[in-house]
């Protein structure tokens, strides 16, 4: 019983009782009309919904700020209904673009209704079970609530940005034909050297300078073996402040160069694995191909900050997570109390790149410019810079991310700063 029905009935009960003391008629007659209005709306109460509904999206999974059209198809197949009220399901981050998620009308047995709308939504994993239906009868004095079933879902990846996977040269390749050079003679593109010739060798890469040369001897041209390698992604979902809306934004930054690494990486042929640290774990062990991409986007697509909790775990993760030599690329603002667990990486072989957005810059931008932000901002690039550098002694190599740059140009550039440093 709603409070209008209530309400009705306690001015019928009150009127009863006066006309029973007072003993007068009229007051009864004055009760009338609004026992009639109580009867009708009892009469046409309605006594159950049976409403069938099937729900359907224009796509399956989208990325992140993408519009998407929703439908929901609704019918009666039981007794009329005077008065209906459907409404969908909206999550926070949902922004309705056009049309409306709710709808009152009255449907006949039979009829049919459509709820479409188009929104948008940001990154995660989104499903739906039912349809929210409230019926009445005219006067909405007797409500029936009921949720429709009606199955739905969408995947919302992150953003993506331009990569490329041929811009990380790991160390260490596995023996199978793939994208990086290997550092082995073997059949590629790029050039390795000259060997005599060997029965068995294929007359095209002979070397017809050399032969005019030396006519008593033939020589074969050797090109560096390209071969696939094992790439680890380490999203660190862990807060190191209370400033929440800046943290969201980085996050998203780095959950988007994670999904776009892998991607990459995986169409080039190579072996990805993926740990989301923080609380909770995730953890998808290495492979291959389109239907193991689904799987990492899904994984990235659901990550969040989290509370803090200590690198530590990495001490005693699987060796067949990152198996032996593999490249580990993590996404991390980074903490000085994670030095320790970069020296053990390193020291078991694992060759690391870290991508860290630069938090101070970003907050720099933000916040008002005063002269004690000023010396704030200097203390806290100050600390960073030798952070990043006791990294690099570690044999880290560090990406320090603005993230108003491209990724792609930014990890380039620092790349090839590290190879020329190396080759002094």
């Amino acid at each position: 019983m709603n409070k209008k029905t209530f309400l009705l009935v306690f001015i019928l009960c009150g009127l009863f009782i006066a006309a029973l003391v007072a003993r007068n008629g009229n007051l009864l007659l004055l009760a009338m009309p609004f026992l009639v209005y109580l009867l009708v709306g009892l009469i046409q109460a309605p006594g159950e919904l049976t409403l069938i509904s099937e729900r359907t999206m224009d796509k399956a999974s989208i990325v992140a700020e993408q519009a998407v059209d929703a439908r929901v198809f609704i019918k009666n197949s039981g007794k009329g209904l005077a008065n209906l009220h459907l409404k969908d399901t909206l999550y926070p981050s949902m922004i309705v673009l056009e049309g409306q998620e709710w709808q009152r009308l009255s449907l006949g047995a039979g009829e049919t209704t459509e709820l479409n709308y188009r929104f948008t939504v940001g990154r995660g994993v989104y499903s739906w079970k039912s349809v929210h239906a409230g019926a009445s009868d005219p006067f909405g004095l007797f409500d029936l609530e009921y949720e429709i079933p009606a199955f739905g879902e969408i995947l919302v990846l992150p953003a993506p940005m331009k990569t490329r996977a041929a811009m990380l040269k790991p160390r260490f390749t596995l023996h199978a034909p793939g994208p990086n050079p290997a550092r082995l003679a073997g059949s590629g593109t790029d050039f390795w050297g000259i060997r005599e010739y060997r029965p068995g060798d294929s007359l095209r890469q002979l070397n017809w300078r050399l032969k005019a040369r030396h006519p008593q001897k033939m020589f074969t041209n050797e090109y560096e073996r390209e071969e696939i390698a094992d790439f680890g992604l380490i999203l660190d979902t862990r807060k190191f402040s209370n400033a929440d809306a800046m943290e969201e934004a980085l996050f998203e930054y780095s959950v988007s160069a994670a999904a776009s690494l892998s991607e990459s990486f995986l169409k080039n042929g190579n072996r990805v694995s993926l740990l989301v640290y923080g609380r909770p774990i995730n953890t998808v062990f290495p492979g291959y191909g389109k239907k193991h991409l689904n799987i990492l986007l899904r994984i990235l697509a659901q990550a969040k900050l989290g509370a803090y909790v200590p690198f530590n775990y990495l001490e005693y993760f699987p060796a067949r997570l990152f198996p032996t030599r593999s490249v580990i690329v993590i996404f991390s603002t980074v903490h000085p109390r994670d030095l320790d667990v970069y020296t053990r990486l390193r020291a078991y072989g694992y060759e690391v790149l870290l991508i860290s957005p630069d938090p101070v810059e970003y907050a720099a931008r933000l916040l008002p410019s005063s002269e004690l932000n000023t010396l704030a901002f200097r203390a806290a690039r100050i600390e960073r810079v030798v952070l990043l550098k006791r990294l690099l002694k570690l044999g880290v190599k560090v990406v320090d991310w603005q993230i108003n740059n491209p990724l792609e140009t930014v990890v380039h550039e620092t790349l090839d700063r590290l190879t020329e440093r190396r080759n002094i």
